[in-house]
């Protein structure tokens, strides 16, 4: 129940984001959501900026992290970047929401060819974490 209540509260957000900014919404085809200790943010992060060559590299991926130190619970955060995957522009977003008990959930919305790619480069990070 909850993940649909961050679902639908961070689609608000990004709407209302693409609205105020006047861009056509281009719908990602596929999600990878996952919920983590906070700690492991950064490598998360660190781990999907290693799969594209543009967009969310380091400078991006630091002010990310910033943003979400800075966040208060249950707040959900919601950014859009343009990202080169396999030398093609693409989308990708990146939603994040904390909860009271130092976990984060993320996610990230794209095409279907590089959210398979974040599912397998997140899914093996954690896997080795717990």
């Amino acid at each position: 129940m909850r993940l649909i209540v961050m679902i639908l509260c961070l689609f608000a957000v990004m709407s209302a984001d693409n609205r105020a900014h006047g861009a056509d919404v281009v719908v990602p085809v596929s999600r990878v959501t996952t919920s983590f200790d906070l700690r492991y943010t950064e490598a998360v992060l660190e781990k999907v900026s290693h799969l594209l060559s543009d967009g969310f590299k380091t400078e991006q991926v630091r002010a990310l992290l910033k943003e979400i130190d800075a966040m208060k619970t249950e707040t959900p955060l919601a950014r859009t970047f343009e990202v080169t995957y396999k030398g093609k522009s693409r989308q990708l977003q990146v939603r994040a929401l904390l909860d009271d008990l130092g976990m984060i959930d993320l996610d990230f919305a794209t095409d279907a060819e590089l959210a398979a790619q974040i599912r397998q480069a997140v899914d093996g990070y954690l896997s080795r974490r717990n």
